[in-house]
């Protein structure tokens, strides 16, 4: 861990002398020297639009997206000469890119900033004769793309073709401020400045914007640093602050949370306002899917309630017995059943209830349903109650594990029929916490959890098995089967049992967990997210999260420290993320996926042990990890108190507002 923190202490130094150093730069700032994406995912946004970052070349930009906008073979880019300026550092952070570069005897600095409040922003070109004599410098702005509008915002990333910038009405316009004079005088030493402005809407409120940001463009970075301070601020007013002297998990806790303002956008014209979408860096899956916004169902509550009920309630509009997303312009539900649907429905409706204490919301009309009824018909989807519990078969899909080499997983899949004994006891806890006891969900969901046994258990394995199409038994080592840690489904015998495949010759590399285990015939080192090199990222802190909850937390430790470079070799995190080597998923348009915050959310609520409860209370079960000597969290609020959490040796401290309470790590205490 030397060589990291030798890393980190780079970064933060360049960063720190790109600009004044403050809370976003300290929490949020990623330096060249550390990054390892490649500029194809490369960009950044401001909840307006997005743009990507050509980060050799200094001040270029490739590509906009502010729905329903779309520029994506949009190229700016100053030139000396007609030619590109190459770049010898920058520093990233989430709406802007601070760039230096050297051509010619000349020096230069470079912001590239979306501005506040513009669907746009400005490139800021500072130009430096470092000669002994005047220069004459031939200094310009290469334009060039299409514009187009769609509706359409899916997996991919919209494309516009052309080379159209106004077209219906609407333009991108790009207004330059040498535009009049492309010579710069520079005596020697003197500097020298000038200006790019870009806006998507209609063309005279483009036009407009360019002329405001061109008006003062000093001032439009100052101004969006301020306003990201503001965000950040914000953040954490409402979501807990890390404080640990391990400072490469303080920064992936940080980078995490960073993903709740990178996937938020404040745009008019999208069907929620905020909106949070599944993807934001330069225009892939700003729909939103509801296996990924699953993952984010206890954290997103903290931050923004209010939005994660309209969000909720979006999805029960669209059939999620039929559809897997909705689209952010229309609202409209699309795409096939995903059989986690069921699962990731109920738990959001459970922790939204859990973590707020907001029953009420289960008593509102969504359609021809109360979202509590809807909950209930979730967890029974696909079962009869008039019959004996039985496991499902869910059909030759193979959308739930998305495998390249011909050896499918599904039909009678045990993870998800696992998954289904959890759906029936938040929903019977839902039904409980408004006085609406509906016994018989308990009662399948322990029946349920023998079937699962007594059919697709193999004690020799110690793995579970699944029936395929033929209802032959068959074995797929897929990481799915964690999920089950940390449920009542599985009894002493399989817990240990898929314990004893966590394991470095199985499912661990040096640099995180496979998704597939190595020996599994079906692993492909191209399949990055499910058939074995990496994992989707929202994966590995959930599976953390569960381990610290069923009593496995040096299991849990060992598999945070393996992914805690994920803080500081990448600026927002992708769909997947590699385990046996630092890198990532490329070819995906899905970057800076919003389940990155899971990552927080598994520190708050595994790491922390922090439980909320039905009655309002909130049980409090810490660990630290042996790689950690001080841990605490401060500004904890939940169910209407304010707690700070610290962890130090063998004791820990829970400060409330009324009380102050100690125990041994490893056992819980209640806040009420």
């Amino acid at each position: 861990m030397k060589l990291a923190w030798v890393i980190m202490a780079l970064s933060a130094a360049l960063c720190a002398g790109a600009q004044a150093s403050g809370s976003v730069m300290d929490k949020f700032a990623l330096a060249d020297n550390v990054n390892i994406m490649d500029e194809e995912q490369f960009g950044i946004v401001n909840g307006l639009a997005t743009v990507g970052v050509n980060h050799q070349r200094l001040g270029s930009i490739s590509g906009l997206w502010s729905p329903p906008y779309v520029a994506s073979n949009l190229l700016i880019e100053p030139r000396i000469d007609g030619k590109a300026i190459p770049v010898t550092g920058y520093a990233w952070l989430p709406f802007m890119v601070v760039e230096q570069g050297a051509a010619e005897g000349l020096l230069f600095t470079c912001d590239i900033t979306l501005a506040e409040g513009v669907r746009g922003g400005i490139i800021s070109v500072s130009v430096q004769n470092r000669g002994d004599k005047p220069m004459a410098v031939p200094f310009s702005f290469a334009v060039s793309g299409g514009l187009a509008q769609t509706n359409t915002w899916e997996f991919g990333r919209p494309e516009s073709g052309g080379d159209a910038l106004t077209k219906d009405g609407c333009a991108l316009v790009v207004r330059c401020s040498n535009e009049a004079a492309p010579l710069l005088e520079l005596a020697p030493g003197a500097r020298g400045s000038v200006h790019a402005a870009f806006a998507v809407g209609s063309e005279a409120g483009a036009a407009a914007a360019c002329a405001e940001l061109l008006r003062a463009p000093r001032g439009v970075t100052p101004a969006a640093r301020g306003a990201w301070e503001k965000r950040t601020e914000d953040l954490f007013a409402r979501v807990p602050r890390l404080e640990c002297d391990d400072i490469l998990l303080t920064a992936w806790y940080n980078r995490s949370l960073m993903h709740l303002l990178m996937n938020r956008w404040e745009l008019p014209g999208l069907v929620l306002n905020p909106y949070y979408s599944t993807g934001s860096v330069k225009g892939g899956c700003v729909c939103d899917y509801l296996w990924n916004f699953g993952e984010v169902w206890e954290i997103l509550p903290l931050y923004d309630p209010a939005a994660m009920r309209a969000h909720i309630a979006q999805f029960l509009r669209g059939d999620i017995t039929q559809h897997f997303a909705f689209n952010a312009v229309t609202g409209e539900a699309f795409g096939p059943w995903y059989p986690v649907n069921q699962e990731k429905i109920i738990g959001l409706i459970y922790y939204y209830v859990k973590v707020t204490g907001d029953a009420a919301f289960l008593a509102e009309t969504v359609g021809d349903k109360t979202v509590l009824d809807w909950a209930v018909s979730n967890a029974l989807h696909g079962d009869d109650v008039k019959r004996p519990v039985a496991l499902i078969d869910y059909g030759p899909s193979n959308s739930h594990l998305e495998l390249r080499r011909g050896l499918p997983y599904n039909h009678v899949m045990p993870d998800l029929n696992g998954r289904r004994v959890m759906n029936y006891l938040r929903a019977a806890e839902l039904c409980d916490a408004v006085g609406k006891p509906m016994p018989v969900l308990r009662e399948r969901a322990a029946e349920l959890a023998k079937v699962l046994k007594k059919e697709l258990w193999d004690s020799d394995l110690r793995w579970f098995r699944f029936r395929n199409e033929k209802g032959e038994p068959d074995t797929r080592y897929t990481v799915q089967l964690f999920k089950l840690f940390n449920s009542p489904v599985l009894d002493k015998e399989e817990e240990a049992g898929l314990l004893s495949h966590f394991n470095e010759k199985e499912f661990l590399s040096k640099y995180g967990l496979h998704s597939l285990a190595k020996q599994d015939p079906a692993y492909d080192t191209a399949d990055i997210d499910n058939g074995g090199p990496g994992i989707c990222t929202g994966f590995v802190p959930q599976i953390m999260e569960r381990l610290y909850n069923c009593g496995h937390a040096d299991a849990a430790d060992d598999l945070l420290q393996r992914v805690l470079w994920w803080g500081y070799r990448l600026p927002y995190w992708g769909d997947s993320i590699v385990a046996d080597k630092e890198d990532y998923r490329r070819d995906t348009p899905l970057q800076c996926t919003i389940d990155g915050m899971a990552g927080a959310q598994g520190i708050i609520f595994g790491l922390f042990g922090v439980a909320p409860q039905f009655d309002g209370s909130v049980s409090v079960t810490p660990h630290l990890p042996a790689f950690v000597k001080h841990l605490a969290l401060r500004g904890l609020k939940l169910r209407g108190k304010t707690m700070d959490i610290e962890v130090e040796g063998k004791r820990f401290c829970v400060k409330s507002d009324s009380a102050t309470q100690e125990g041994d790590i490893g056992k819980s205490t209640t806040v009420r």
